[in-house]
């Protein structure tokens, strides 16, 4: 049997459809995704990449003048003691990183800026 849930992770809302297995079933094959499977999403201001929520920088793993690729990590934001990565929106060259780590960060606040 089959059932569909509405997921909302931040801002963001996912339906996912989960499916019983009883005990004659076998488990569920899991397997983890690459980067090049990963969602990606277009920055709604080009590449300007924003705080998806508040939290701390626990983490920047790029620098000016780094060359990325759509989908690949640029930092890491704690928020409610987690880790979310967050990724390229497009492919270019990292031109301003506005955070270092310990920064605090609210929604919206820009992080860096990629063209």
């Amino acid at each position: 049997m089959k059932r569909k849930f509405r997921v909302k992770i931040g801002d963001e809302t996912f339906i996912v459809e989960v499916e019983e297995i009883r005990e004659e079933g076998e488990p569920p094959q899991i397997r983890p995704i690459s980067v090049s499977e990963r969602p990606v999403r277009t920055a709604p201001s080009g590449g300007l990449v924003l705080a998806p929520m508040p939290g701390v920088v626990a983490e920047v793993r790029v620098k000016v003048g780094d060359e990325v690729k759509a989908g690949a990590p640029l930092l890491v934001l704690e928020a409610m003691k987690m880790e979310n990565e967050i990724f390229a929106p497009l492919d270019g060259v990292v031109k301003e990183v506005y955070v270092e780590v310990g920064a605090r960060v609210g929604k919206g606040e820009r992080l860096l800026l990629i063209s």
